[in-house]
């Protein structure tokens, strides 16, 4: 899964596209690069970030994934947002999936509108939000946590009418959470990967990452990146959202070659 911000805020500054051209060029290069999937966002959820209101956030996204839609029809689009209006705008114009970073509590009317819809939805588990981040921060206690929130709030979906097969999990690594238990969630990717839904890891750039040394910012985080989505795809993760489409895809495609494993890791 390729990040396409269509913000002016987004933390990694590397990764914001400014207007439709360069959305739509980047778009293809991350298609060629080997993305299955696209993630348009159009507002930032990093700590300290303005909340967009959905009529902006319309504003930036819409173009995008109808420009997109046309100009690539035969790959994936997911649009990432926690606003019912842009969800069900988005689907209108085209996109196959919502990317809810809010997913353990939806805004009104998000899960009818995916139901109604039939569109993947990816259900992010996040104990804070860019105003607010209340900590996870006991790496003893996180995945139990964490899987808890999210089978709760998968099973509330599937009450309102999301079928089981359009729900993706997501533990929102980064999100609400220290280094710590961050860390630690990555190292129980397995525990995730055993759940009965699809995984969806997302570390790309990451502030924990910064534990590694020379990693203090976004800019000099794309070899710790790359460790953690191999780490995870070896763990048993279905996909992974990244800012380096083709550093990934090479890397994934070696280590499925190099690693002996009892499945190949889907590249």
């Amino acid at each position: 899964m390729g990040i396409l911000n269509v913000t002016p805020d987004s933390f990694h500054a590397g990764s914001r596209i400014g207007n439709l051209h360069d959305a739509l060029v980047r778009g293809r290069q991350f298609l060629q690069d080997g993305a299955a999937i696209l993630d348009i966002g159009g507002e930032s959820t990093r700590p300290g970030a303005v909340t967009c209101p959905a009529a902006e956030e319309c504003d930036r996204v819409l173009p995008v994934v109808t420009a997109l839609r046309q100009a690539l029809p035969e790959v994936l689009l997911s649009v990432d947002t926690r606003h019912t209006r842009t969800a069900q705008a988005a689907l209108n114009a085209g996109a196959d999936i919502i990317n809810n970073v809010s997913g353990c509590a939806p805004e009104d009317g998000m899960l009818e509108q995916v139901a109604a819809s039939g569109a993947g939805y990816i259900l992010t588990h996040a104990s804070g939000n860019a105003d607010e981040t209340p900590l996870l921060d006991n790496p003893e206690t996180c995945t139990d946590a964490v899987i808890e929130a999210l089978l709760q709030a998968a099973e509330a979906a599937e009450r309102i009418g999301v079928k089981h097969s359009q729900i993706l999990l997501d533990p929102g690594i980064g999100f609400g959470k220290t280094a710590e238990v961050s860390i630690r969630l990555l190292q129980e990717t397995a525990r995730f990967a055993a759940l009965p839904y699809p995984l969806l890891i997302g570390v790309s750039r990451k502030r924990f990452l910064s534990a590694s040394p020379g990693q203090d910012t976004p800019e000099h985080r794309a070899a710790a990146s790359l460790g953690a989505a191999l780490a995870a795809i070896h763990a048993g993760a279905d996909a992974v959202r990244v800012h380096d489409v083709r550093e990934t895809f090479e890397a994934l495609r070696l280590f499925s070659l190099l690693t002996p494993c009892e499945e190949t890791p889907h590249v």
